[in-house]
């Protein structure tokens, strides 16, 4: 708090106020001068010098026949520019680093690619009872953790597209090879945050996996740690979940993406 305090001291009113226009702007897609006035507590005269600044900078745009303002093409330009900036692999690692630490079991990142779940980071463990993935195989969708992570957060259309495309193939007996049984499983793990391999690629392990959200909400990554069922009890499962859904949410975050873990 000292040092927030401190900070606060250096801060520019003049930049403080621009922030607020350009904020004001965010909630409707064109405003009138005296709304940004009133949403800023700024006088009539105040902000429309604030717009006009702004405006030459291509941060904010004026409609010539109504007058309105909205936001400017120059703001997506840096938005894109600073989403583009950040490196999924170095905002994961640290992350990825700290799960393995606090659960002592093998991490993995995959992406959503052209259709397909494609490892691009493995996190293992020297004692894996399994040969670990390597980065750029592909898991499949319905038997891993990472898979159904990312057909739950997808839109339907989009869901079924992938399925009708796909063979649900039968790895060991848990392995869901009817669509009814498929679709109860997504729609439980929307409920709950996370999905569950049960055994369903290999007999004896236990994966549990999360969506990782980009720019505009949009799936783009999942995140799933994995063990042998002697250490993934299901209630240690329930645990490892609600980590991995806090986790999942930070990368959202950092990503760019709107994160409500509260609604989940």
């Amino acid at each position: 708090m000292a040092r927030r305090a401190e900070l606060s001291k250096y801060a520019l009113e003049s930049v403080d106020r621009m922030a607020a226009v350009l904020q004001s702007l965010e909630s409707a897609p064109e405003h009138p001068l005296e709304q940004v006035a009133r949403l800023t507590g700024l006088n009539e005269s105040t902000a429309l010098r604030y717009l006009l600044s702004l405006s030459r900078h291509g941060f904010v745009e004026r409609d010539d026949d109504t007058g309105l303002f909205r936001l400017g093409l120059g703001l997506f330009r840096l938005g894109t520019l600073a989403m583009d900036s950040r490196d999924i692999l170095s905002l994961a690692d640290p992350v990825m680093a700290n799960l393995q630490a606090q659960f002592g079991e093998s991490v993995n990142l995959a992406a959503y690619q052209q259709d397909k779940v494609v490892l691009i980071r493995v996190l293992g463990r020297p004692d894996s009872m399994r040969k670990e993935g390597k980065v750029g195989e592909t898991d499949p969708w319905h038997a891993t953790s990472l898979g159904k992570a990312i057909l739950a957060a997808l839109p339907q259309d989009e869901v079924d597209d992938i399925l009708m495309g796909i063979t649900l193939q039968g790895y060991t007996p848990n392995t869901k090879t009817n669509l009814t049984d498929l679709t109860r499983e997504l729609n439980s793990t929307r409920q709950q945050g996370y999905s569950v391999d049960d055994e369903e690629v290999v007999e004896g392990l236990r994966c549990v996996g999360v969506a990782i959200r980009g720019h505009k909400g949009r799936v783009q990554y999942a995140l799933s740690l994995s063990g042998p069922k002697s250490r993934m009890t299901y209630s240690r499962i329930q645990e490892i979940g609600t980590v991995l859904v806090q986790s999942a949410d930070l990368l959202s975050a950092k990503l760019g993406a709107t994160v409500r873990t509260a609604t989940r």
